[in-house]
């Protein structure tokens, strides 16, 4: 079972001032995108100053989950995915992706890549991330070490 939640996992992460604390959240984040944006939501106090998921599924993708007043910024590794994985399907739908890139080496991201910009991940490390190629469970464990919460991201995976 260990081995297994290493590839499928999400994980709310919630900054208040200079403190970060993750927390593990259920298998049913993973299983379409209105339960990953509402268990994100769930994680959200009154308190905090940057919320959003991280999710890992099945080293296929990674997306990232970002409530805002306005609504939720989402960050999709690979629209590739969609083909074979619902909530990827679901999420290259709300991100309004006409085409799907096929027979193309590399990822296909699509989404707000500058969706960790004040957490110090920009978009041009988000998009040098995703061209190196890593598998998505060692993607986020960089893009969590590089914004400073990866020893909390860490623990909260197992």
């Amino acid at each position: 079972m260990r081995e297994h939640a290493k590839h499928r996992y999400a994980v709310a992460v919630v900054r208040r001032g200079d403190s970060w604390e993750c927390t593990r959240l259920g298998r049913t984040a993973l299983t379409g995108l209105d339960e990953a944006i509402t268990t994100v939501r769930e994680a959200a106090t009154d308190d905090a100053d940057v919320v959003l998921g991280l999710f890992n599924a099945d080293e296929e993708f990674f997306l990232i989950v970002r409530p805002t007043p306005g609504g939720t910024d989402l960050m999709l590794s690979d629209t590739r995915a969609a083909e074979q994985h619902t909530l990827a399907a679901q999420v290259v739908d709300a991100l309004h992706v006409e085409e799907l890139r096929e027979g193309v080496s590399g990822p296909s991201p699509a989404g707000a890549l500058g969706i960790l910009t004040d957490a110090g991940v920009g978009p041009a490390d988000m998009a040098a991330l995703l061209r190196a190629g890593a598998e998505p469970d060692a993607q986020l464990r960089a893009l969590a070490e590089q914004a400073g919460f990866g020893a909390q991201f860490e623990d909260a995976r197992q």
